[in-house]
């Protein structure tokens, strides 16, 4: 007999069935509800992430203003003190705008006395040496020559001549002897006047020939370019007298300079470390033709005697700027993480903004007298249009010192992985 058809075991598969049926239903119906709920859970995380990030006005003006911090730097009272930074508000305005030129200075040719004899003569004594000052009638070279020896005896003569026929009188002595005596008399004192010499002097025959070159005006000996016992011709240079307290300065301008020049143009010349003020006396209008450049004449007061001729010198000739500029110190510009150039504007107390800028002419100033340094400063303009017109660079203090400490501060903060 087959046990399928056992009835026993017919009543025990029915009811195997009938219990294990109920138990899948149940299990396919919660893994349903399981796989429901999970991907509710994703939606609704979905939905909330996209409401916070689209939705919500606060969240993007924070990521704005970390942006618009990024450029700036915020320093307690106590770091600004240690760092010795210092800001001051620096507004546009025009100023003198120097242009520099090589100069030398030179000998005031119209204050200057060339010593020379006359007469073909040798020198015998010197009186004075190099560098010495003189005053004026003071003895400087004794020289001798056979020329003034024999126009000193012929003086000699004529005087013994006039002296007699004077005496005798005219109508004694004849007017014609009367009168070519006193002619030979006045020639032979011209001749010893032409020759520099005193002709009303008194004469020996153990002078004769000997006389002496005197100082015609006060100053220095600036050259002696002889010896003792040398011949000198007539008209050779033996020394150079000159006034020091006036001095030139001969300033050279390159050939196509559109400088115009007038005497009132200020002038300051920066010679042996001093600041000296001068004033144009001559403009060439003629070049150079060696070193194609226009020579502009310069006085120079030296009452000290702190200038000397040859000396080489700087001339900056000032000329006011057209248009209103912003200069800065050399210390306010600092590089920028992109190479460009950038100041620091202290927006608020404490509170330092970068601003990049063009970076322009070096241009030095000096004070209108020797006592004050020159300063080299830095013509600026802002690049960023935008940026100047929220901060006006002449309405806001510019950092003048300590502007490489906010720059290192500034580096930190761009350096952070978390950008904090």
């Amino acid at each position: 007999m087959s046990a399928v058809n056992h009835p026993g075991t017919a009543r025990r598969l029915l009811l195997a069935f009938i219990l294990i049926f109920p138990l899948q239903s149940y299990a396919t119906d919660a893994e349903g509800e399981h796989d429901h709920a999970h991907d509710h859970a994703s939606g609704h995380n979905e939905a909330v992430s996209k409401s916070h990030n689209d939705d919500d006005p606060d969240h993007a003006h924070g990521q704005d203003e970390h942006n618009d911090n990024e450029n700036s730097v915020h320093l307690s009272a106590e770091q600004i003190q240690q760092a010795g930074i210092i800001s001051r508000i620096i507004p546009a305005e025009k100023t003198d705008i120097p242009l520099r030129a090589p100069a030398e200075i030179r000998a005031n040719g119209y204050r200057s006395f060339v010593v020379s004899p006359r007469v073909d003569s040798v020198v015998i004594t010197r009186h004075v040496a190099l560098g010495d000052h003189v005053q004026p009638g003071q003895p400087l070279l004794t020289l001798f020559s056979e020329g003034v020896a024999s126009a000193q005896a012929e003086l000699r003569s004529a005087r013994s001549e006039w002296q007699r026929v004077k005496n005798l009188g005219k109508n004694a002595a004849g007017a014609a002897r009367y009168n070519q005596a006193e002619n030979t008399l006045a020639a032979a004192r011209a001749r010893l006047t032409a020759y520099g010499l005193n002709a009303d002097a008194e004469l020996t025959p153990a002078s004769f020939g000997e006389y002496q070159l005197t100082a015609q005006t006060a100053g220095l000996v600036l050259s002696d370019d002889f010896q003792q016992g040398q011949r000198v011709t007539a008209g050779s240079a033996l020394m150079q007298i000159t006034d020091e307290t006036t001095l030139w300065a001969e300033a050279r301008l390159p050939a196509e300079s559109e400088l115009h020049l007038t005497r009132d143009t200020r002038v300051m010349l920066n010679v042996a470390g001093l600041n000296i003020s001068a004033q144009i006396s001559h403009e060439s209008h003629t070049i150079d033709p060696l070193t194609r450049t226009r020579i502009v004449r310069l006085t120079v007061e030296n009452p000290d005697h702190r200038l000397h001729p040859g000396l080489f010198a700087s001339a900056d000739f000032y000329t006011r700027s057209e248009n209103p500029i912003t200069l800065v110190p050399e210390t306010a510009l600092v590089r920028g993480s992109d190479g460009d150039w950038q100041i620091f504007i202290e927006s608020t107390p404490g509170e330092f903004r970068a601003l990049e800028v063009e970076r322009g002419r070096t241009i030095r100033t000096t004070g209108r007298s020797a006592n004050k340094a020159e300063e080299a400063l830095i013509e600026i303009s802002s690049k960023d249009h935008a940026a100047l017109s929220e901060h006006p660079i002449s309405q806001y203090p510019i950092v003048v010192a300590g502007a490489f400490f906010i720059a290192s501060e500034q580096a930190k903060g761009g350096f952070d992985p978390h950008n904090h």
